[in-house]
């Protein structure tokens, strides 16, 4: 199986990705593992994935489950 090449970060996140387009293969290579892990379940409990990338304050680029909203909303409440 072929994986895109990542590294350790130093904020703690287990994978960073030097660019944002080795995040994106990586993130779709994700999804589709976790889209074929579903298929087999036929959903026996509910499947989360990852669904974007972030920059983190490091420069290194990682997957998340959070949505995009949640992260507005929680920046935006964390600032008022």
């Amino acid at each position: 199986m072929k994986t895109v090449d990542f590294r350790p970060c130093e904020c703690g996140i287990k994978r960073g990705f030097l660019d944002r387009r080795a995040a994106g293969k990586a993130l779709g290579r994700a999804q589709a593992k976790r889209d074929r892990q579903a298929q087999r379940w036929e959903g026996a409990h509910p499947m989360q994935r990852e669904n974007r990338v972030y920059q983190c304050d490091y420069g290194m680029w990682h997957l998340t489950k959070q949505s995009r909203r949640v992260y507005e909303e929680r920046v935006a409440l964390h600032a008022a």
